[in-house]
């Protein structure tokens, strides 16, 4: 099940905290009660389809970025679209149309109950992440491109990489990034050179423990 470590939950907390914003102030900016913000955050509510789009558009994330997917980032953001009843739901159908996926077989790899499945696939019922999450993975594009937030389906190899080092670190990735955004040209170039120094002092001291290790076995032959 999606989100059974409630890693949305967490995430929203994470960016509203980082936002400096209280429960209720989401809340208002969201346009649902408080209550259900703490719902999100706990976990024991999943955000729609409208609301996922509004808090990646205040956080300044991609949807797939608010529900941890590996298909995530794009060039634009979150603030050029708006949300309209029936947009996700056609972009499901033509992707799959393209990939000459039918009903039956996006039906059976979703995993989707057949009543909810046919309200998402005929109505412009607004999936919830967990179901946006599964089209995204069948279908092999982003949920943003679904949502029409960005026109790329897929990120870079490059990309990827970025999303891996998140995904193991990101409280301390995210606050890498956000110093690094506030410092001057010239001050980067210093703090990247620092980090090219130091890779280098590392590789260093991991060849000369592996030579030690090598010469310690040839002396015990």
């Amino acid at each position: 099940m999606i989100n059974e470590q409630n890693e949305i939950g967490k995430v929203i907390k994470f960016y509203r905290e980082l936002k400096h914003l209280s429960q209720a102030k989401l809340a208002t900016e969201i346009g649902v009660s408080q209550r259900n913000v703490s719902y999100y955050e706990s976990g024991d509510h999943v955000p729609p389809a409208d609301v996922l789009k509004k808090l990646a558009t205040i956080f300044g994330i991609t949807v797939d970025e608010l529900v941890g997917t590996k298909k995530m980032n794009s060039n634009s953001t979150c603030k050029d679209y708006f949300y309209e009843d029936g947009t996700v739901n056609w972009n499901i159908k033509q992707k799959a149309k393209e990939l000459n996926l039918s009903y039956e077989e996006v039906l059976s790899r979703t995993c989707i109950p057949t009543d909810r499945f046919d309200l998402l696939w005929y109505g412009n019922v607004q999936p919830i992440a967990e179901e946006l999450v599964r089209f995204s993975e069948v279908l092999d594009v982003s949920i943003d491109y679904l949502l029409n937030n960005s026109l790329r389906e897929r990120i870079t190899a490059e990309e990827e990489i970025i999303l891996l080092y998140y995904q193991k670190y990101p409280e301390d990735i995210m606050n890498l990034l956000n110093s690094f955004c506030y410092l001057s040209k010239k001050d980067r170039i210093i703090i990247l050179g620092k980090c090219f120094e130091l890779e280098q002092n590392n590789s260093s001291v991991a060849a000369d423990e592996t030579l030690k290790k090598t010469g310690t076995e040839n002396m015990g032959k």
